[in-house]
This record gives structure tokens, C-alpha cells and sequence, in this order.
């Protein structure tokens, strides 16, 4: 270096060394430049030589170098009996997201008392007047300061300069940066979560994360969501991440009987505003450690935790209403019944004959008209969330204690609701000479569900418009009667008034980690989590709610049923970290022990003697109990290996031996393992004289195996049920069992080899940030059933097939910082994944029982369809087309295509504005894909009645009416004689764009400023406005493009609320 300012050479030490330095700013100023060459040198000599000609000394504690003027004198008055005492200051340091800023130089102002936060963020000044000033620098923060007053215990929120590269990511069994991670990780915060009413916090993801797809099922409070990393890697079983939580892992899937939601999410019992962050971890280097678990990805997620100050009570409050965000345009009665004569004369038929079944021109009020979107979706849900929290501690304990409500009501009519009320802890203790670490956290939550007994969203789109009054004049259900005596629709209000649905769960979620210090750099660590969940179910069959033919022949029934899931882990440690040189070392070898234990236990009583009696079993003339009970227990070693030279070069191995109960003793364990680089070329001196306005700059790649055994439990012994209560076998009067599957001991992993290379470079001081993996995931050995002959008393067995699937694909992130000024600032984030999936080996798949669904070269979410060629112009019927495209009469399934209903392309563009006290965020989620239509419903072809499923909507108005006519749409018909019948539902030409952009969540806070919170005596004022789904932008003509069903779509939600801290 030539004549280089101080603070420059000062800035290149600590790239080559890691060691920082802190001193005054005002003292820098009476520094020289510098000219020296140093190569191979030790640091004491290094400083030694830079500051021979200084005016400066200095000294080194742990890699921190602290400068003090030579010449500087310090005249020591002797206090006076009324001056305060001196006092330790133990602070820590967040940035804006919460997360801990490593290496802040922090500075008693006017003095020489110097220090720099750890890795996690603390600090410790000792001896500081109480009436002092602080000053916080570092590269990558605005300079802050503000005064101690007498506070032992202080936390700092500085503002960030452009360090999202350095922001901490939560990665297995650690902690590390964007900048020297090898691995494919994306990280959401607290703030982005708490910008969005969800009840599901994974719902807070959509279109956040490149290669995520989160998709809600349905609208339905407690409803489930599916969830894919990178695309679907097996064809049957295990298609889910691993979700961790604080280290422990969490289940995914829960089953629910007899409910508007058969399949919910676990993750519903988590509260969101308990999290701090949540981690996607996607490719083989960052997940091969967690080994079988995580072959689909894995999902961190970290609670809050208490900081250190002096107490802090932070009170939110929250209240919003949801609707349904979109409405299908279906016929009126007028054009309805237009519809229904014209079928008719279509297909030579006299309606008014008895024999013709035609109860909506027969029977029901031809006058009448009803908006049944209206009557039954077209409510306004509630939503009311309240939390309260208190926070603080000292540098030896922090502890946070939260509580939170929610209660979330429905679009349906009557009174449901779904009431959750969580507890949350989260309390850390290190020792006085910072060598024992304690970390407890635990929650708990209650929740009630009361649902109706059935979602009525295909009744509201379909209910013919002029169907019954729901109500007699007497204020009984309206069944309208026909000269029979029986029913002539099915009522929706029986589902709402007679048949509900009550979900009451228990979910508790506790964990322990406690490490300790031997010695600088080695540390012993175990974790231990626990978790417990209770879901029980209620649901009533009451006769009141059936038909009148019902109530005279029917019997009352209840089901009951209890499902449990829990589980336990303890994973012991060793982790040491060493630096040599221009090397740092990170070396972790553990174990996993963990067991799992899922219960079901359901009851079906029959046979009261009154509705009233259904809760009461001993009332019923028969119950059946059928019970299930299973244990998965799992064991691992795994060890971690990270080296990093120079902060330019980076290796990390992993490694990992599974062993599961789910295999038998042939191979119940197995390898696996990664490899990752990465070179920061930026930091190498000719890339930084080619290309200067490049700040950073890094390629990375990675490769490695991960399994499966996400299959059920005992899949390698032979199995038994007992039979059905209609077929059971009866053997000298004792019931008796049959063969559900048949014994495989060899029985194999399922293996996943990922392959991944990424691109990442940051312009203009990392203004312009880009992201750029490609993605390559082989799945083999697939786990799948195989179908037996009934000859070997079973119906499949599971088994290996030697069939790869392969998941390839794009993933593209741009974060820009578009204008950074004091008072404004606005901030954009785009990502986009371009995904592709297929089967690329399935030896002898042509006989298999998978023939007909499969097809190797295309994805394995094909449906068989046929080539649709249009509408007849002289007969008005569809027409089919062979292989060649050419129309035919009659076509072969075997000439069938193949469509897939995968995304082509999705992603997020998410704007961060922020002006003076305003915050304004929006994010805009996208979605290319195909998808079915309402056709889908065979039985209501446009002119076919079948009752309650009969309506159409207004674009088929477009359809034949006479030779000549060129459309889309066939001509109407009461039977499936014509048209497509019974093939309508696998025709091509009944797929269509489902593609979407949704302006997925809007917020907008106001911050109360500083000078009028201190007026009030508050620590923090903010009060905002938050939307969810508020628009959504499709060419898809049905209810909703995510849910592509005629289930209850996802709400438009429309919450104001307000912050308060004490």
C-alpha cells in the first residue's frame, strides 16, 4: 500500500485476519498515511511496523485491536459525595430486523473506552459514567448514538447501510451469513411475517422464496397447505419438508374424520407472531446433515427471544374482516331455465312427461330467484387477534413471556368460529464468565374450531337459482316435498343449523439447549425438544337435519375421535471453531435420538333414541371402537466440517448415518453426505481492479445424497386389520383379522442426489444484489405399492422400484436498494423459480399398475386426456381428434395426451417504501400454471338437472344453437348421450390458463416519532393497516386460480391495528 488512509489499511487487516479494531473517530483524524508492503508477518509485527510512525498504542483482546492516543492525558477528578457512582453497561446491538450486528464498534463518547460486539451481538463497557454518550460505527450500520441515563442494560435498533449479506441465517445445527454460506438457504424475518394476517405461518412465505411453493387448499379456518422444495422428488409417499422448530422437528401432516377440512396443518397451532425468523433450506449441503429427514428441503423456524434492557411490555392489538374476493358470473333464472327448455328440444324430449325427472321446472318456483353465492359465501368474517409480551434481562439472563389470542369467525351463515389462546416463553441464562449457556423456550396452545359440517361453496356456485326457499313459513327446514312424499333437494342450512363440526386441539412444544465452554473454541452443546399434540374431533349425525324419508328410516349417530402425535429428541454436541492464520475452522460431529409416537383412537355410536342424547355414548344401542397406534423411532451420527481461507475460499462437508425403524434389519441404516464450495472472487485484487463498481461477487456449488423413509410405519412386516363392521370374520365367535400387506425385510431408502450451482453478485456497494442456482434433484429407489393378485390374501405390499425422478429448474433473485436517503428510502425484492419436473426411468413401467398414470419423459403429475377438436358446426357436439390431429368419432384412450398441472414459472415482487414515520410494503405473488375448469363435474353437463348441482355460468350462453354456428361450446342437453358425456372430465379442451398475480399483502405503518413517544412515556407507537388477497388478476373463470376447486377460496382480508411498547 502507498500513502493509503489508516482507516483502509485498518479495513484490509481485518479482510486477510478477522481482527477488528476500535478506537475514536476524532482521534483518527491526527493519523498519517501509510506506505508499507507486509507479507507472511505476524500481526503483533504487522502493528508494530504501522505504527511506528503513529501517534498512537495499542492492545489486542480476543482479535480486537483497541488504539489510544500516545500523547492523551486524562486528568482523574476524585468524585464528590453527591456525584454518581461509575457504572458496568451491558448492551446488545439489533439491526432492523432484530437480529444481532456482529462487530459494532461502541464507544463511550470523549473517551478511550472502547469495545466491539460479539456474534451475538453484546457488548460490555465497564467503569462508564452514568450520564455518558455512547457512539455505535461499523461499516455496514449508520453511526448512532444515544445516552446510557443511568441504564445498566440497553439495546440498541441501528439502521443498516446495505448489509443483507451479513444478515445472520438460522442453517442445521448453526448459524452463518449469506456471504459464507455454500449452501442454497433464504431467510424471512419477523417484520415481513408480522405484515400479514395469517393463522398459518407458513402462509407468510407465498411468493416470498424462491423454489417454495406454499398453495392453501382452501379458505377454511384450520385448512390444510401443501408445501414443495423444489418441486415433488417421489411419487407417492414423503412429499413434505422437514419443519423444525427451535431445533426440534415438527409434524406436518394431520388427518381429521368427518370434517370440512379431512386433511388440516399442524402448523395452525404455531402463532406467528411468535417467530423470529423462519429458514429455507433447499439443497444438499444445507440440509444432507439432517440427513432422511430433510430429502424434500427443510424449513427453520426460530422463536423470539428476550433481549437485554430493562423491561419491555409490548401490547398488539388487531381487528379485520375476510370475504370472499372474487364472484363467478352464473345464471340468473331466467337464463337457467332458458337453458333447461333449450336441452330439451335439443334432445327431442318432453319434459312435462312424468317419467322425465325435471323437479326445477315441475315443482320449484319458476319466478324465483336466489344468489346463493350470496345466501352462503357472502359473509364477512372476523378477525380479532390480541398479544401481549414483556421482554428484557441483563447480560446473565434474558427472558421474553408472551400471550395471544385469536378468534376468526367464517363467510358462512351462523355462528362458527375458530378461538386459539397460546402461551409463549423463550428464557436464556449465560454464566458470569460466559462459559454455560442455557436456552429453555416453550409454547402452548388451545384451540376450538367450531365448523360447519361441510363446506357450502359447491352448493353456492351450483344451486340451480331458482331452487326452494330454505325455510317453511313455520321456520322449519324446507325440503320441498314432491307428490311422494320425499325430498326434492338437499336443504345447505342442514349442514350449517344440525350437522356441525367441533376441533378442539392441545399443542404443546417445548426445548432445551445447554452448552458449555471447555476452553476458547471448544464448546459441548445438547438440545432436547418434546412436543405433544391433541386434536379431538366431534361429529354429529342428529335425524333433524336429514330429510323427511331420512327421519323416518334413518338413525342418529356420533363420531368421536382422538388423534395424539409426540415426540421427543436429544441431540448431543461438540463443536470447536479455530483460527490459524488466514484460516478459520469449524468442526461439529453430533448424534440425533429421537422417537415418535402417533395414536388414533375414534368412536362411531349409533342408534339414540334422541338428538339430544348424541353426546352421551351410553345412550347409543351400538358403538365400534377401532383404534391405531404406532412408534417411529430414529438414531443418527452426523458431522459438519467447514474451512474458510482468507474469507475468499469456503468447504463445507457433511455427512450423516441414518438408521430408521421403518426399515428391517437389512438395511436399516444408511450414508449420506455432501460436499459445497464457494470463492468470493470479489475479493480477489485483479477482479477488484477489472471490475470496480462489483462489491461482491461469489459462485458456489454443491453436491450430495439425501433419503427418504417417509413411508408408514412397520411398511417391512406383514400387517393385519380387523375387518369392517359390515364383512367382519368371525372365527368360534371371536372376531378375526385379514392381511393388509405382506412382509418385505429387504425393504430400502429412498435416494435423493442433488446438484446445484449458484451465481450470486452485488453491484454499486451491494445496492444490486443478484441470486442465480441452478438446480438439479434425481430421486431413485422410489417407494411405492405394489399390487398383488388376491391369490396371496393381501392387497399390495410396499416396495423399491427402481424408477428417477428428476427435479430441474431456475431460481432468480434481484434485491435492489432503488433509493436510500434520510428521510425516504425505497427497497425491491424479485424472485422467480422456472421449475420442470419428469420421470426419466421406470424400467418395465408398461406392467406396472402405474401404466396409466405414468408416462417416462414427462412430469408425474400427468392426466390422461383427450385431444379435444372442437364443436361439430352441423351436429353442435364435440368432436375428438386422434393422434394426428385429425377429428374422429371414435378415439382410443392409448391415443390420449398427457397434460400436467405444475407450475410453469411463479414467484414475488415485493416494494418496501418508507418516508419519514411511513412504512409502505407491498408484495404481488405470481403464478404460471394450468387448470381444470367446472366441467369437471360430469354430472351437470349445461342442461343436464341434477339437484343442487345444476347451474352454469354465463359463458356457456356461447354455445351451438344451430348448423353453422362456430364455438367453443357444444349445444345444451339433458342427457350424457351427446356431447362428451362421460368423458367430459378428461378432455383437454376443459384445461385451461389458471395463471395468476395476486397483490398478495399490502401494510402500511406509521411510527410515532421519538419526541412525542417520550411525551407520552411510551417506548413505541405504531399503528397500521394490513390486506391479504386484496386483488387478484386471472384469465381463470372459476371461483379461484390457487385452489383450482370448488373449495372455499383463500379470504380477502382487510385488519387495522396497534402497537404499544412500555
Amino acid at each position: 500500500m502507498k500513502k493509503a488512509p489508516l482507516q483502509k489499511v485498518f479495513t484490509e487487516i481485518r479482510r486477510q485476519t478477522g481482527y477488528m479494531f476500535a478506537y475514536a473517530e476524532a482521534d483518527l483524524a491526527k493519523s498519517k498515511p501509510v506506505t508499507l508492503s507486509i507479507s507472511n508477518t505476524r500481526i503483533t509485527e504487522a502493528l508494530d511496523m504501522l505504527f511506528a510512525d503513529q501517534p498512537y498504542t495499542y492492545t489486542i483482546i480476543e482479535r480486537v485491536v483497541t488504539l489510544k492516543l500516545k500523547t492523551e492525558k486524562k486528568i482523574i477528578q476524585e468524585p464528590s459525595s453527591l456525584s454518581p457512582l461509575p457504572i458496568d453497561v451491558y448492551g446488545k446491538v439489533l439491526n432492523e430486523e432484530g437480529d444481532p450486528v456482529i462487530g459494532v464498534t461502541v464507544q463511550v463518547k470523549g473517551t478511550n473506552n472502547i469495545t466491539v460486539t460479539n456474534e451475538e451481538g453484546v457488548f460490555t463497557l465497564k467503569k462508564v459514567e452514568s450520564d455518558a454518550i455512547l457512539v455505535l460505527t461499523a461499516v455496514n450500520i449508520l453511526r448512532m448514538e444515544e445516552g446510557i441515563n443511568n441504564r445498566r442494560s440497553i439495546e440498541f435498533k441501528v439502521k443498516g447501510k446495505t448489509g443483507k449479506l451479513d444478515e445472520v441465517q438460522v442453517i442445521a445445527y448453526g448459524k452463518t451469513s449469506q456471504r459464507y454460506n455454500t449452501g442454497n438457504v433464504t431467510s424471512v424475518k419477523a417484520d415481513d411475517i408480522e405484515k400479514q394476517p395469517v393463522q398459518n405461518p407458513l402462509l407468510a412465505l407465498q411468493g416470498r422464496v424462491p423454489g417454495l411453493e406454499v398453495t392453501q387448499t382452501t379458505g377454511v379456518n384450520g385448512g390444510g397447505i401443501k408445501i414443495r422444495i423444489q418441486g415433488q422428488n417421489s411419487i407417492s409417499y414423503g412429499l413434505d419438508p422437514l419443519i423444525v422448530v427451535d431445533g426440534v422437528p415438527y409434524p406436518t401432516q394431520l388427518q381429521l374424520n368427518e370434517s370440512v377440512i379431512e386433511n388440516g396443518s399442524p402448523l395452525n397451532y404455531i402463532n406467528p407472531t411468535d417467530i423470529e425468523s423462519i429458514d429455507v433450506l433447499k439443497d444438499a449441503d444445507a440440509t444432507a446433515i439432517y440427513g432422511s429427514r430433510a430429502a424434500n428441503g427443510a424449513i427453520l423456524i426460530t422463536t423470539k427471544r428476550g433481549i437485554i434492557g430493562k423491561t419491555k411490555v409490548n401490547l398488539n392489538l388487531q381487528q379485520g374482516w375476510g370475504t370472499v374476493g372474487r364472484k363467478v358470473d352464473m345464471l340468473n333464472t331466467r337464463q337457467y331455465l332458458d337453458m333447461r327448455y333449450e336441452a330439451y328440444r335439443n334432445d327431442g324430449i318432453n319434459w312435462a312427461l312424468p317419467s322425465v325427472t325435471a323437479d326445477d321446472l315441475k315443482l320449484w318456483d319458476t319466478t324465483r330467484y336466489t344468489d346463493w353465492q350470496k345466501e352462503l359465501i357472502g359473509g364477512t368474517a372476523s378477525y380479532t387477534n390480541m398479544g401481549l409480551s414483556v421482554s428484557g434481562g441483563t447480560s446473565a439472563m434474558q427472558y421474553l413471556i408472551g400471550a395471544t389470542f385469536n378468534r376468526t369467525t367464517t363467510v358462512y351463515p351462523g355462528d362458527f368460529a375458530d378461538k386459539k389462546g397460546t402461551l409463549h416463553f423463550n428464557i436464556g441464562s449465560t454464566s458470569s464468565n460466559q462459559r454455560l449457556r442455557i436456552q429453555l423456550s416453550g409454547s402452548y396452545m388451545v384451540d376450538n374450531n367450531h365448523l360447519p359440517k361441510a363446506d357450502l361453496t359447491s352448493q353456492a356456485l351450483l344451486l340451480e337459482p331458482n331452487a326452494p326457499t330454505i325455510f317453511n313459513p313455520d321456520g322449519t327446514l324446507n325440503w320441498a316435498i314432491n307428490a311422494a312424499g320425499s325430498s326434492t333437494w338437499a336443504n345447505p342450512l342442514s349442514y350449517i343449523l344440525y350437522r356441525d363440526f367441533d376441533n378442539k386441539a392441545k399443542n404443546l412444544f417445548s426445548s432445551a439447549t445447554i452448552s458449555y465452554q471447555l476452553f476458547r473454541g471448544l464448546v459441548i452443546k445438547s438440545s432436547l425438544g418434546y412436543t405433544n399434540l391433541q386434536v379431538d374431533n366431534y361429529s354429529p349425525w342428529p335425524l333433524a337435519g336429514g330429510t323427511p324419508e331420512n327421519q323416518a328410516t334413518g338413525i342418529r349417530r356420533s363420531n368421536l375421535d382422538r388423534s395424539t402425535q409426540s415426540s421427543w429428541i436429544i441431540e448431543p454436541q461438540i463443536n470447536y471453531v479455530t483460527d490459524i492464520g488466514k484460516s478459520k475452522i469449524d468442526l461439529l460431529v453430533g448424534s440425533s435420538i429421537q422417537q415418535s409416537e402417533n395414536g388414533v383412537l375414534s368412536i362411531e355410536a349409533n342408534g339414540f333414541s334422541s338428538d339430544q342424547l348424541l353426546k352421551n355414548l351410553s345412550a347409543a344401542s351400538t358403538t365400534r371402537v377401532t383404534s391405531s397406534q404406532s412408534i417411529y423411532k430414529y438414531n443418527a451420527l452426523f458431522g459438519r466440517f467447514n474451512y474458510r481461507w482468507d474469507n475468499k475460499y469456503i468447504l463445507n462437508l457433511n455427512i450423516r448415518r441414518d438408521g430408521s425403524s421403518r426399515f428391517g434389519d437389512k438395511s436399516k441404516f444408511h450414508d449420506f453426505g455432501s460436499a459445497g464450495l464457494a470463492w468470493i472472487f470479489s475479493q480477489e485484487n485483479f477482479i477488484k481492479r477489472l471490475v470496480p463498481f462489483l462489491s461482491y461477487g461469489k459462485l458456489r456449488c454443491s453436491y450430495g445424497t439425501t433419503g427418504s423413509d417417509q413411508i408408514p410405519d412397520y411398511s417391512y412386516l406383514s400387517q393385519y386389520l380387523v375387518s369392517s363392521s359390515s364383512t367382519y370374520l368371525y372365527y368360534q365367535n371371536l372376531i378375526g383379522l385379514r392381511s393388509s400387506g405382506l412382509s418385505d425385510p429387504y425393504l430400502e431408502w429412498e435416494e435423493t442426489k442433488k446438484l446445484q450451482l449458484g451465481l450470486e453478485l452485488g453491484f454499486f456497494r451491494d445496492r444490486l444484489l443478484i441470486n442465480a442456482t441452478w438446480a438439479r434433484n434425481r430421486s431413485s429407489n422410489q417407494l411405492l405399492f405394489y399390487e398383488l393378485p388376491s391369490t396371496t390374501g393381501a392387497v399390495r405390499i410396499t416396495t423399491n422400484f427402481p424408477a428417477t425422478v428428476q427435479n430441474m429448474g431456475w431460481e432468480l433473485t434481484l434485491t435492489s436498494t432503488n433509493i436510500q436517503r434520510k428521510d425516504f428510502s425505497w427497497k425491491s425484492n424479485l424472485n422467480i423459480t422456472f421449475p420442470r419436473n419428469k420421470l426419466i426411468a421406470f424400467p418395465n413401467l408398461e406392467k406396472s399398475s402405474y401404466s396409466q398414470s405414468l408416462v417416462v419423459g414427462q412430469p408425474i403429475d400427468i392426466q390422461k386426456q383427450y385431444r379435444y377438436s372442437g364443436v361439430d358446426t352441423y351436429t353442435g357436439t364435440y368432436v375428438l381428434a386422434n393422434k394426428d390431429g385429425n377429428p374422429a368419432s371414435v378415439v382410443p384412450f392409448s391415443e390420449s395426451i398427457d397434460m400436467s398441472l405444475f407450475s410453469r414459472y411463479y414467484g414475488g415482487l415485493q416494494n418496501a417504501i418508507s418516508f419519514k414515520d411511513f412504512q409502505f410494503d407491498f408484495l404481488f405473488q405470481f403464478v404460471r400454471q394450468i387448470g381444470s375448469s367446472y366441467y369437471y363435474n360430469r354430472a351437470a353437463l349445461p342442461g343436464r338437472f341434477t339437484s343442487g348441482l345444476s347451474n352454469q355460468p354465463v359463458s356457456i350462453l356461447n354455445r351451438w344453437q344451430k348448423p353453422g354456428d362456430i364455438t367453443s361450446i357444444a349445444k345444451f342437453s339433458a342427457t350424457t348421450s351427446t356431447g362428451l358425456g362421460a368423458r367430459a372430465n378428461s378432455v383437454a379442451g376443459y384445461t385451461y390458463d389458471a395463471s395468476y398475480v395476486r397483490l398478495k399483502n399490502l401494510s402500511i405503518y406509521w411510527q410515532m416519532p421519538i419526541s412525542m413517544i417520550r411525551k407520552i412515556k411510551l417506548q413505541s407507537f405504531k399503528i397500521f393497516f394490513q390486506a391479504q388477497n386484496l386483488l387478484t388478476f386471472s384469465k381463470y373463470s372459476w371461483l379461484d386460480p390457487e385452489t383450482k376447486s370448488n373449495s372455499l377460496p383463500p379470504l380477502r382480508m382487510l385488519t387495522t391495528g396497534i402497537n404499544l411498547g412500555f
